[in-house]
């Protein structure tokens, strides 16, 4: 069960679909959400899905909340029900549902120790939830962590890795990287680039800290071009603080879909994601298909997966405008490094398929309910 159908989970659920085949259905609580509509799947073919009817309640700044009907679920006979997290009311509904009717639970969890929000309230629900799960799911090292802390055993906490589409992105990758230099042309790029994709909101994605960095390279001498993929909230408070700090070449390009983001991947010299609470960060993953080398900050959940300090990114302090500028600095003075670290990204990502994630939660459906994968 997930809230929504996002373009990056669906290669991973059609593997899942055919390591389980006839076996697993696919539950959503809602078509699309007002702060994610830049991620929702355009189709839904070949895959056992199920949108749940119910209630939303519409927030600000944060995801939507749910309240859904449970029947569809319910009915299906399942022994295994896997809950993409704990913010949801619905997932919370169904936990207690399948505690009383003694089916399986396990918790699909991305968050990490970073992660925004966190009072010792919650972390009390979310041990109770634990508590009473046969399982976690998890992408990578910080989730891992998080879930032990939690007080789950480590025994019980089983590896999927994040993953998108490599097959659509490794195939853009190597059609547009030859024209690269074209696509700076029709982009009128001349400086190094910066390239930043996600949601315009400071409290999940720091853009201050970018923003900062980049009037300290300009006031150096070291000017760079910034591009923006996404929209938000305090985009207009972003726009300003750069006219004000004087950053020369800061670009709002509003949401941008698959093609075009692609198009910017090949363009840039390095991707930036300095957030100050990133459960994982897709965008890493796609970037890395094109070469680009990354920085990101401590809070970014796929970091210690995806990032090796010094190889193919660095790593830097969340917030701090100054060791940010100085990572920017070392790229941007350093072609070599670019080609160098851009190299290790297309090395590293290899083994982030959607394949490797279905197989990863497939072991875990075996391990709690002991339920054979086709062919076995």
């Amino acid at each position: 069960m997930t809230n929504v159908l996002a373009h990056y989970r669906v290669a991973g659920f059609r593997e899942l679909a055919g390591l389980l085949p006839e076996r697993i259905g696919f539950f959503v609580l809602a078509r699309d959400m007002g702060h994610r509509r830049y991620v929702l799947a355009p189709e839904e073919a070949s895959l056992p899905l199920t949108y749940l009817e119910g209630w939303r309640w519409r927030r600000r700044v944060a995801d939507d909340l749910h309240w859904n009907r449970l029947g569809p679920v319910l009915r299906g006979g399942h022994d295994v029900v896997i809950l993409g997290g704990w913010a949801e009311p619905t997932y919370l509904l169904l936990w207690l549902r399948c505690l009383a009717g003694r089916r399986k639970v396990l918790f699909w969890v991305e968050s990490t120790a970073h992660e925004a929000g966190r009072t010792a309230a919650r972390e009390a629900v979310k041990r109770l939830l634990l508590r009473h799960a046969a399982g976690c799911i998890v992408p990578g090292r910080r989730a891992r962590e998080y879930c032990a802390s939690l007080g789950m055993d480590r025994e019980r906490i089983f590896e999927a890795p994040n993953a998108v589409d490599r097959a659509f992105f490794r195939e853009r990758a190597e059609k547009l990287r030859p024209r690269r230099e074209e696509l700076r042309r029709e982009l009128d790029l001349s400086r190094p680039t910066v390239l930043f994709a996600g949601r315009l909101v400071e409290r999940y994605k720091g853009l201050t800290t970018l923003i900062d960095a980049v009037a300290g390279l300009e006031a150096k001498g070291a000017g760079v071009s910034v591009l923006l993929a996404g929209d938000g909230p305090d985009r207009e408070r972003y726009r300003e603080r750069a006219a004000r700090l004087g950053c020369r070449d800061v670009r709002f390009l509003g949401v941008q879909d698959h093609q075009a983001l692609t198009r910017l991947y090949a363009a840039a010299d390095l991707l930036v994601l300095p957030s100050r609470s990133e459960t994982w960060g897709f965008v890493l993953n796609e970037g890395m298909e094109f070469g680009l080398p990354v920085v990101v900050s401590e809070a970014v959940g796929a970091g210690p997966d995806l990032v090796r300090h010094g190889e193919n990114g660095l790593i830097v302090p969340v917030a701090d405008a100054a060791a940010l500028e100085d990572a920017l600095r070392t790229l941007v003075l350093d072609p070599a490094a670019r080609a160098s670290m851009g190299a290790a990204s297309r090395r590293i990502i290899e083994r982030f398929s959607p394949r490797t994630w279905a197989e990863g939660v497939a072991r875990a459906v075996e391990a709690v309910a002991a339920v054979p994968r086709a062919g076995r």
